[in-house]
């Protein structure tokens, strides 16, 4: 008797699936939902792309001098390209840079209204991109990401973070002038440096 239950004991499989599926289906969970917030993430950062060339593009199409409050009407243009649940975190700065000798340097900024200030973008690159009097200006947007799966699955002992920032900067040289200046006021002649 001892030697045909071990024999049928060992040869036995009826329950080798459910061992299987025990394993093999919390990994499929994390692989799957992993996707969807891999998925997102790509989502939103093109949507940050597409929101630093909107805004970038049309300050750079102003003549001689926007004001701080066009720059705030430009900055609306957020609402029509990211989703209605996103647009309270997403943030646009807009910076003009100029070359001063061999140095690029900070002709005006403006920060969005929301909240904290975006990273400023690394200029290292720009000097390629002027001619001699040309500014370029640069739109930077970013916006706090929480993954679901990262959060759901532990958080912080997962990814080393709940939520991370994701930034876009696009820079465009000015269509109709070689700069274009930013003031506070309508015909007044306070620079926009926040």
């Amino acid at each position: 008797m001892k030697k045909f239950f071990k024999r049928n004991f060992w040869k036995a499989d009826g329950g080798s699936a459910a061992i299987e599926s025990v394993f093999i289906i919390p990994f499929m969970c994390v692989v799957f939902f992993g996707s969807q917030d891999l998925i997102s993430l790509i989502t939103f950062n093109k949507k940050l792309i597409e929101v630093s060339v909107a805004v970038s593009d049309s300050v750079a199409q102003y003549k001689n001098t926007i004001t701080r409050a066009q720059v705030s009407d430009i900055e609306n243009i957020i609402a029509l390209i990211v989703a209605a649940s996103q647009v309270d975190n997403v943030q646009v700065d807009v910076y003009s840079y100029y070359m001063n000798g061999n140095t690029v340097t900070k002709r005006w900024s403006t920060k969005s209204p929301k909240s904290t200030a975006c990273a400023a973008p690394v200029t290292s690159n720009y000097a390629n991109m002027m001619l001699p009097g040309n500014d370029v200006i640069v739109a930077v947007s970013c916006m706090k990401y929480t993954p679901w799966v990262g959060t759901f699955m532990g958080g912080q002992n997962m990814l080393g973070s709940s939520s991370f920032t994701l930034t876009q900067a696009l820079a465009a040289v000015p269509y109709q002038s070689k700069a274009v200046n930013c003031v506070t006021a309508s015909g007044g002649s306070t620079v926009c440096n926040e």
